[in-house]
């Protein structure tokens, strides 16, 4: 698997990674940082007025970062799946993990509204 480079505009703040569809979505009123439970990882974005978010979706092997993330933690993957999605878009970008549980880990460059975002798994 490759890495991906996707160009969004969410509508509304904020990107989806789950193992599976139809996930409770952890929120919080803060609405500065990453939130996560078990199932899903919340993941701020760039507000849709100010332009694009610009993501990169790959294996740990593959992602070249040199800072700490600001996300590491595992996500169940039940189905061997890992999904990026929104409140509206079913799906920008899915790829197969290797085990029901995986581990996962973001970098954002700003914490409410950044412009570049990388998850990484593995």
């Amino acid at each position: 698997m490759s890495v991906k480079k996707i160009t969004i505009t969410p509508e509304y703040l904020s990107i989806y990674v789950a193992g599976r569809r139809n996930v409770k979505i952890p929120l919080h009123m803060d609405r500065r940082g990453i939130f996560s439970s078990p199932d899903c990882i919340n993941v701020p974005a760039l507000y849709w007025n100010d332009g694009d978010t610009s993501v990169t979706f790959g294996p740990i092997l593959e992602i070249k970062e040199t800072r700490e993330p600001d996300f590491d933690g595992i996500l169940n993957t039940p189905n061997n799946e890992l999904i990026l999605f929104d409140a509206i878009e079913p799906e920008f970008a899915s790829t197969h993990v290797p085990s029901q549980k995986t581990r996962i880990r973001i970098w954002i460059d700003h914490p409410s509204e950044p412009e570049n975002v990388t998850v990484a798994w593995g």
